[in-house]
This record gives C-alpha cells, sequence and structure tokens, in this order.
C-alpha cells in the first residue's frame, strides 16, 4: 500500500489516501493473453531457439482466437480439461481451420499436428502452475494424443534426379532452387536452418557449415560434398544479388522466408511429376541415405540436430522396412518355386 504525506498532495486532495492505481486501460493480471505475451517473454529469457518461439506464438495466438470465438473464460484458473479437448479436437478434426488462410489449414491434421499443439499448451499451462498463476495444470488429466508410427518414404535416387534436372542452372531461380534441393538433401539440416544461414556460416573450401539457430537453441556443424559445394560456388559467384548476408535470396534480393522454400519445392514436385514432394522428406531422405552408406546412429543424431535416439530409430525402422521389401523381392517363395519349374 502506498501512502503520500499531506503536504505533498494537490491542493484539495489531503483527506485522500492513495492506496492502488486503477486503470481501465490496463489488461488484467489475470488476462490469458498477457500471460501469453509474458511465457513467450519467459522463453526469450531462456535462450530458446527464434523458430522454436515463433511456433510457440503461432500456437498459442490461435489457442486464444479459438477461447475468444467460443467465449470461453479468459482467466487461466476458470480454463479446464473440456476447454482444451474441445481446442485439439477442432485441430484434429476441422477440415478448414483458422479461417483457411494457409495451405496446411486446408488439409487435414495428422497427429502428430494435434501431439505438437498438446505439447505447447501443456508447456504453457505448466509454466502457469510453477509460476503460481494457476494452481493445477488441466492437462495432467488428458492422456497425449498419440503418433502415428508411420514408415519414412524416402527419394529414390531417380526422383532426386528428376527434381534436380527440372532446376535450370542457366538462370538465377533455376540455380539458387538447384543449389537449396542439393544442400537439404546433401547436409540433412532442416529449411528453418537453410533459411537462416548467413554467408559468413559457410566455408565453401571445405563444405562446412555452422548451423547458429537449431532446433532448441543449439549450434552443430553439418557439412556438404563437393558436388554441392560446386553448385553453391556457382549460385554465389554468378547469380546471387542483394545487400542482406542472408545466403539464398528472393528475386528482389530481399532475404527467402521459410514459407516461400516450401512453396518452391512443392511446386518443383508438381512441375516434375514426383508425388509427396516437401522440404522434410529431403531430411527423411538424407537420414536413411546416411544409414544405408554405413553412418552410425551417433554420427547421424549429432548431424541432423536432434536430442535423443528415438527419431533416429525411425530411420532405422523405416531402412529394415525397405530392405525387407528388396530382399522379398529375391526371396519370394512362390516366385522361387516358379524359377525351379
Amino acid at each position: 500500500m502506498a501512502h503520500f504525506e499531506a503536504s505533498s498532495m494537490p491542493k484539495g486532495m489531503e483527506k485522500y489516501t492513495v492506496d492502488h492505481i486503477t486503470s481501465q486501460n490496463l489488461v488484467p493480471v489475470t488476462s490469458l493473453k498477457l500471460l501469453v505475451q509474458g511465457y513467450i517473454l519467459n522463453c526469450q529469457c531462456e535462450g530458446k531457439s527464434p523458430v522454436t518461439i515463433t511456433t510457440y506464438e503461432e500456437h498459442l495466438r490461435r489457442f486464444l482466437s479459438y477461447c475468444r470465438q467460443h467465449d470461453f473464460p479468459d482467466e487461466p484458473q476458470k480454463i479446464d480439461i473440456y476447454h482444451i479437448r474441445s481446442f485439439l479436437w477442432y485441430v484434429a478434426n476441422e477440415p478448414v481451420r483458422w479461417g483457411g488462410t494457409s495451405s496446411s489449414s486446408r488439409r487435414p491434421a495428422g497427429q502428430s499436428t494435434v501431439n505438437h499443439y498438446y505439447r505447447v499448451l501443456n508447456t504453457f499451462l505448466g509454466w502457469l502452475t510453477r509460476e503460481g498463476l494457476i494452481v493445477d495444470n488441466p492437462l495432467v488429466h488428458l492422456k497425449t494424443p498419440k503418433i502415428e508410427q508411420k514408415v519414412i518414404q524416402a527419394f529414390s535416387p531417380k526422383e532426386i534426379q528428376k527434381l534436380l534436372s527440372d532446376c535450370s542452372q542457366r538462370s538465377a531461380l533455376g540455380c539458387r532452387n538447384r543449389v537449396i534441393i542439393m544442400m537439404l538433401f546433401d547436409s540433412g539440416m532442416r529449411v528453418s536452418e537453410l533459411a537462416h544461414l548467413r554467408l559468413s556460416d559457410i566455408d565453401i573450401n571445405t563444405g562446412a557449415i555452422l548451423i547458429k539457430h537449431g532446433k532448441g537453441g543449439k549450434q552443430r556443424v553439418v557439412r556438404i560434398g563437393s558436388t554441392t559445394q560446386k553448385a553453391l560456388w556457382r549460385y554465389l559467384t554468378l547469380y546471387r544479388r542483394g545487400s542482406t548476408d542472408k545466403l539464398f535470396l528472393s528475386r528482389t534480393g530481399e532475404s527467402l522466408k521459410v514459407d516461400a522454400i516450401k512453396l518452391m519445392i512443392r511446386r518443383l514436385g508438381k512441375t516434375c511429376g514426383v508425388d509427396n514432394v516437401h522440404a522434410h522428406r529431403l531430411r527423411h531422405t538424407f537420414a536413411i541415405s546416411f544409414l544405408r552408406a554405413g553412418g552410425d546412429i551417433f554420427t547421424l543424431k549429432y548431424l541432423m540436430g536432434h536430442s535423443s535416439l528415438i527419431m533416429v530409430e525411425n530411420y532405422l525402422k523405416s531402412l529394415s522396412a525397405e530392405d525387407a521389401a528388396r530382399a522379398h523381392q529375391r526371396f519370394s517363395p512362390l516366385d522361387n518355386m516358379a524359377l525351379k519349374k
């Protein structure tokens, strides 16, 4: 409580004691919107990567929007399991989400997407609990959404060649796009990591690349081979024009954004007639190719920036599935019976 001496008050107000400050314009301390802002600030102070913070902001912004549209309570202590379950059901089942403003919002959400929203909400509500702003995290009463275990499908060498051959080396955009495909496939880096690369992060002579903005804020060094080095040199020497030091630039010389890279790769797949083309599949193909060539799982874990071996084990399972299918071509019981006749 703040008190002021009567002599220091304006004339005529000596009889009042100021014990608190109020304003109709202030957001209540219990407002979900204000607390989300505080949580994002906390993430920045903890040094989380820009990519992680952007993802958290987007997911929580959509949660707040859903709460407003459905007249859910604005006080965090009143958000219960019903509200969370309703939101996750919307993410999982609504065919056109968030007003249909992006390509991802106009197709069904996968189990991994629902699981990711769950984890973001869980970290936010867990933070509120630790800060003493809510008594109990309602998500402790909800089972974690399961992620469907799918066999990871890599590109075949023929499909990679199709993607590369459709990028003309005699044009600025074609040369740039070709290098992007080659670097994602040859290094296994994430598309967000590629978009953040600066000229100073690359040693063109050795092929070493410093990833400064990896997942979880972790840095690591990856590498590209001599073929990709030559293609990168050609792009930098003949075609790259712009004042920014970001590696990949748009037509206007501005830094190329993540969404623009993803869109370019999807369009390239349609143009050259390769199905299911997306940026992350190039990363999967790197991992499968690395293991098939005899690489060890611990090195792969480092190169890909994984915090555990769980994802690497999934690549091993997919590799085993591919090898089993190839082995069956040689050892099919009925085919072998036919050969003996």
